[in-house]
């Protein structure tokens, strides 16, 4: 009888072992700063924060991206009390800064904020490197020098008219 008691546990013990087991291989999340090699063509999701910068003003909020195929879906809240604005575009599509940052000074005419193709955006906040000749006036600073992070933890967009800090959270394959 002590012998199949143990042969009871044992198999128990096996099944719980093998849930586990198939529970942490069907999702992962990278965090910011993990070494992994990331592919702009792949699926994926990614969450975090935003600071914007301009002359006469300052917001905050937090961003979740997804990618998937062609279509992306951009997610932006002020807060966790207001509704989310979604932005959802093809990857060829152009990205207009001013959908993230709401001013009231950008109805005049010699106010305008820049254009940034949605691929090339996705491309910075990942830490990859673009050709800045196609956005005059662009400069990108990323947060982290080191060459064997992918993912860096912040990354900023600044221009003549607004400074766009970009604090990635986490990534989701």
């Amino acid at each position: 009888m002590a012998n199949y008691n143990k042969k009871i546990y044992e198999l128990i013990f096996f099944l719980i072992i093998c849930l586990i087991a198939s529970c942490s291989s069907t999702s992962h999340s990278i965090k910011p700063n993990q070494t992994n090699g990331i592919e702009i063509a792949n699926k994926f999701s990614l969450e975090g924060k935003f600071k914007a910068s301009m002359l006469d003003s300052k917001e905050t909020g937090y961003f979740f991206l997804k990618k998937n195929n062609n279509l992306i879906e951009i997610n932006i809240g002020k807060n966790f009390l207001l509704p989310e604005e979604k932005i959802v575009l093809n990857i060829y599509e152009d990205l207009e800064i001013n959908k993230i940052i709401h001013n009231d000074n950008l109805n005049k005419p010699d106010k305008s904020l820049d254009r940034i193709r949605i691929n090339d955006f996705i491309r910075i906040i990942l830490g990859f490197d673009i050709d800045l000749s196609l956005y005059p006036g662009l400069e990108i600073i990323k947060g982290s020098d080191q060459k064997d992070k992918v993912l860096p933890a912040k990354v900023m967009l600044r221009t003549e008219e607004y400074e766009l800090t970009i604090l990635n959270k986490n990534f989701y394959e």
